[in-house]
């Protein structure tokens, strides 16, 4: 019995571990129903893996603001960029990728997990 209470335990543990709390945001947008229903499909979409990173969408639907959180697979990995360096790179892409659906509402922030979170790019931006 001690040993199924503590193997609950550790495992309830580690799971906790793995959640990541997004961080806040201020910023509230609305998008039209239909763009709303497909965004809030990418929160059912499986993380892709990369070379070395692991990426995933979370979309707010009560704030019309869609998450790209990138994190590093090993935690002895860090970030080797300043925010303020490629912010421009980040926005560009960003801003070909979703353009469209930012220019109806939309907010996206990239979030490099224990690094930075870029500026919300929001309508009137990607012009």
């Amino acid at each position: 019995m001690r040993s199924w209470i503590v193997a609950t335990l550790l495992i309830t543990l580690v799971g906790c571990q793995n959640t990541l709390k997004i961080p806040e945001s201020d910023y509230q947008g609305q998008v039209p129903d239909d763009l709303n229903e497909r965004l809030l499909a990418l929160n059912e979409e499986p993380v892709q893996s990369g070379r070395g990173v692991t990426m995933r969408f979370i979309y707010q639907e009560d704030k019309a603001l869609l998450t790209i959180s990138r994190k590093l697979r090993s935690n002895r990995w860090y970030w080797n960029m300043n925010k303020s360096d490629v912010a421009e790179d980040i926005k560009a892409y960003t801003c070909e990728q979703f353009g469209d659906a930012i220019n109806q509402g939309l907010g996206v922030r990239n979030w490099y997990v224990g690094g930075f979170v870029t500026d919300t790019i929001s309508a009137g931006d990607c012009d």
